[in-house]
């Protein structure tokens, strides 16, 4: 930095400051110092002086060695003064011996030395003398002084501390003046343009000091500062103009973006309505396919002839079933495909599995094997449709790429294991094993991959998309869970899907306590079946043995001890595979320990299921399930009745189908509103095959035009066709049925469409369709909804008696009887409680409905004893039968009975509606 001028001035004063500081320091020490040091000099001439004589007067006493007049005078020359001290030493062999002395001073120790010397020891003035008359004698003459005060010296100290202060308090002080009237002019400027924020004014800056230099650089400052708010403002400007350029570009990529999406858009809407309308071009000649093969069955054919239909059959619907991958891979990468969640039971979905696939395996003889973890409980929410689909493809692909040959058998087990379980969720682990051809790491890494398979020969040889194994990748992450794969070449391959599912709160557990005091003696080769099995018996706390041998077996038989009679004992053989042969279980049934023994017979030849007696049971093995194998125990134990064998639902095929207007007369005429000619004629063939007369339209306005002519009593309607939708028809119909006074001739609309995209139903049901089925139609689900929508009902008389017949009447849905025994005869009273009823009624069906959706027995039995009670007050006597029926099947029927009476209560709830709107 640049010496400033005033730098020399204060230099000089603090020089001048500090000398005179020393200098007054030094002479108040010099004050109060050298009177002392004057004294003890004098004091040390005149003890010298004394000594000196007092050695010329010992000369003569000693040369006569007269020691007592020397030690006269030496106490002479001391005069009693208690402050001195004379020695007298004599030399000795080359040593000072003290031959004479005075009183000694205290701390005070001689040293004599024969010298002559003179000097100051500390507070002792010490004077040595050579005695003249004999060089070999020394006097000393010590005399003490008193301690010099230290009161001078600290009052120099703090006279000179106060003047030192009093002067830097008075430099202080002028510094500060001098500093104050340089400063106050720069400090004032500068927080007037401080608070001002004006930097456009200046500061003193003409004086030739540092002052002036430091206000040339507050000026320099200030200059800057004003540069810099004045740039500041210009930034601004740029700034907000730049802003209004950035917000125009946003503006103008927000509209671009949302251009691309509406693009996009567009696109993936163009793609949808591709899929649907591809959906519909290809269903629409698959229903004729599908539909002529169903007929064609039914007809004679001969064994080849019967082949090549299911060979038809069944590439049809691989076809329908490729169109289903697609439209769901769509779907999924559309992010469009939602997720149930509601109560399931893995043991219902997993044993369907089996079933649907059993038949497959069984072409290909493959040994086909469930095991389901009797720790799973039932009511986790899950979607039972996509878990379906997820084992269906996992299961399809491993039965698939697994072969039987002459040195091993193909085996694909399905596995649902509990790996953890909290308050909340159970983590479920689904397996699918094969012991097939396995796969490479390579193909394994591509393996997820859509519209890819392992490899290009795999494609050509077995077929398929490459999109099932992607599908069930998406589903399983939809459902927070993963899947992986481990797969080994020529020895297998084992798919795990790992899926957490929350807990309901009507959990259902399998009874550790269900087989207690069942005895139970296992005989199998199959170390699948005797795992699994194994499992099953002792998760229920059954007795049990395990035996691998027939001879064994035997042995085993010749050891069976009566049990007490609350206990029972059961074997379960497995036949599967000639593993026992019925001599062989005939021997066992003639051994006379055994008398008391049921046999349950696990085979995988169907036709044997009708050889069951009160001993044996055959229970068919294709798969083995365990709802199935529990019951079979339990019955065979006498713990559960055998169930009485359910009426099988076979096609009603008529010879023919009545005439138009015999089906008018009986209300049992249909219209079919189609615009495809080749799905006329078969679905006209299917709906005569099963005795229903039929009118066709070739769309829907020429549909509507024949509806006003004649209510119709079901119309069956495709969605799409030209001058009127089906949709627009349905509208038109429900908007012209609400003007009629007359509601008896109701009509049920039931689409009948190849559209099979997601929402197409529930779009149907809002717009007041009854039913919704899809193309291809197999007669067997014709043949279900016509038994739903239009029963079918003998003419009181034949179709030759002429016009005047009457159609057949039915039974009236209310007893009058039995209303008036509950309410008496008052029409104003039942009219007001069978209104109750109607309102009523409806609220505890649409309970029944959640409660069977979510297979709750206990509360689906509640529920039909309620209904029952209630029905049977205002004299619905059929509806209260049903509600009985429905109350027994919930104890121990399939859901598939009881799911079946709740469809029988609602349509006879329906007919009750029906009539007491049409009575009051």
């Amino acid at each position: 930095m640049e010496k400033t001028s005033y730098t020399k001035p204060m230099f000089r004063r603090l020089t001048l400051l500090a000398v005179i500081i020393l200098l007054l320091q030094a002479a108040l020490f010099t004050l109060f110092t050298l009177p002392e040091q004057n004294k003890d000099a004098n004091q040390l001439a005149r003890l010298t002086a004394e000594t000196t004589i007092l050695a010329s007067a010992l000369s003569a006493p000693l040369r006569s060695d007269n020691l007592n007049t020397a030690e006269q005078l030496l106490l002479q020359a001391r005069n009693a003064d208690s402050n001195r001290a004379l020695y007298l030493y004599r030399q000795t062999n080359q040593q000072l011996e003290l031959v004479a002395n005075t009183v000694n001073l205290a701390n005070f120790v001689p040293q004599p030395e024969l010298l002559n010397q003179e000097r100051r020891l500390g507070n002792f003035l010490v004077v040595s003398r050579l005695v003249n008359s004999n060089s070999n004698t020394l006097l000393i003459h010590v005399q003490y002084i008193q301690p010099t005060s230290q009161l001078p010296i600290l009052l120099a100290f703090l006279l000179s501390a106060i003047a030192a202060i009093l002067l830097s308090l008075s430099f202080a002080y002028t510094i500060s003046v001098y500093f104050n009237r340089k400063l106050m002019p720069l400090i004032s400027n500068t927080k007037t343009a401080l608070d001002k924020s004006q930097f456009d004014g200046s500061v003193e800056s003409h004086a030739h000091d540092g002052f002036g230099v430091l206000g040339s650089y507050i000026n320099q400052l200030f200059r800057r500062i004003e540069q810099g708010q004045l740039a500041l403002k210009t930034s601004e400007t740029d700034i907000a103009q730049l802003k209004q350029e950035v917000d125009t570009r946003i503006k103008e990529r927000t509209d671009a973006l949302e251009t691309a999406k509406l693009t996009a858009e567009r696109a993936n809407e163009a793609k949808s309505t591709f899929l649907a309308t591809m959906s519909h071009e290809i269903r629409t000649p698959m229903n004729g396919i599908i539909g002529t093969i169903d007929l064609l069955r039914k007809t004679q054919l001969s064994t080849s002839q019967f082949r090549m239909t299911d060979t038809i059959r069944e590439s049809s619907f691989s076809l329908l079933r490729i169109l289903d991958d697609i439209l769901d891979f769509s779907k999924i990468e559309a992010g469009k495909l939602e997720l149930e969640n509601i109560p399931v039971s893995l043991v219902d979905i997993i044993e369907a599995v089996g079933r649907i696939l059993v038949s497959v395996a069984y072409q290909r003889q493959i040994d086909l094997k469930l095991y389901i973890d009797p720790k799973i409980p039932n009511g986790l929410f899950g979607d039972p449709v996509r878990l379906r689909q997820i084992l269906y493809n996992l299961a399809g692909n491993a039965i698939k790429f697994t072969e039987t040959t002459p040195l091993k058998t193909g085996v694909v087990v399905i596995r649902a294991d509990l790996l953890e379980e909290n308050m909340e969720f159970s983590q479920i682990q689904f397996s699918v094993i094969d012991n097939g051809r396995g796969m490479t790491q390579r193909q394994i890494n591509y393996v997820f991959h859509p519209f890819n398979q392992a490899e290009g020969s795999i494609t050509r040889k077995f077929g398929g998309t490459g999109l099932g194994l992607s599908i069930c990748q998406r589903l399983t992450s939809l459902m927070y869970g993963d899947i992986d794969v481990q797969s080994e070449v020529g020895k297998g391959t084992e798919f795990k899907v790992r899926i957490p599912m929350r807990r309901s709160d009507e959990i259902d557990y399998v009874s550790s306590e269900l087989l207690r005091d069942i005895h139970i003696c296992l005989f199998t080769q199959d170390s699948d079946n005797q795992d699994h099995l194994s499992h099953y018996f002792r998760h229920a706390r059954a007795e049990l043995d395990v035996v691998n041998s027939f001879e064994a077996l035997q042995q085993r038989a010749r050891q069976q001890k009566p049990l007490p009679p609350k206990q029972a004992a059961v074997w379960v053989l497995d036949a599967t595979y000639e593993q026992i042969s019925a001599e062989q279980i005939k021997q066992l049934q003639q051994v006379p320990e055994l008398e008391r023994v049921q046999f349950i017979v696990i085979t995988n030849q169907v036709e044997l299921s009708e050889h069951s007696n009160d001993r044996l049971y055959y229970l068919h093995s294709s798969p083995i399930c365990r709802s199935h194998l529990y019951d079979a125990i339990l019955v065979a134990a006498k713990r559960k009745e055998k169930p009485k064998p359910q009426q099988t639902s076979h096609l009603n095929l008529s010879k023919g189908a009545p005439d138009i207007e015999t089906a008018k007369r009986n209300r049992q005429l249909i219209l079919l509103a189609e615009d495809n000619m080749m799905n006329q004629r078969v679905i006209v063939e299917q709906l005569n095959a099963l005795g229903y007369a039929v009118e066709v339209a070739d769309d829907g306005a020429i549909a509507l035009d024949m509806w006003r002519r004649y209510h119709y009593p079901l119309v069956l309607t495709d969605l799409h066709m030209p001058n009127m939708s089906g949709y627009d028809l349905a509208i038109a119909i429900r908007k012209e049925s609400l003007n009629r006074q007359d509601d008896t001739n109701f009509s049920r609309i039931v689409a009948v469409t190849a559209n099979a995209l997601k929402g197409e139903e529930q779009k149907c049901i809002s717009i007041g369709m009854d039913g919704y089925i899809t193309k291809p139609l197999e007669l067997v689900t014709l043949e279900t909804m016509l038994k739903r929508w239009l029963p079918l009902v003998e003419a009181s008389t034949k179709g030759t008696a002429g016009n005047n017949a009457e159609p057949a009447q039915q039974p009236s849905p209310i007893c009058f009887t039995t209303i008036a025994n509950f309410l008496g005869n008052d029409p104003a009273k039942h009219e007001e409680y069978l209104n109750y009823f109607v309102k009523h009624a409806k609220e505890l069906l649409t309970d029944l409905t959640t409660q069977a959706k979510a297979q709750n027995r206990s509360g689906a039995r509640a529920i039909a004893h309620q209904f029952k009670s209630v029905a049977k007050s205002v004299g619905a006597v059929s509806l209260a039968a049903e509600a009985l029926k429905l109350e027994q099947a919930a104890e121990n029927s399939d859901w598939s009975v009881i799911n079946e009476y709740v469809r029988v209560m609602q349509e006879k709830y329906q007919d009750v509606v029906s009539y007491v709107r049409q009575r009051y």
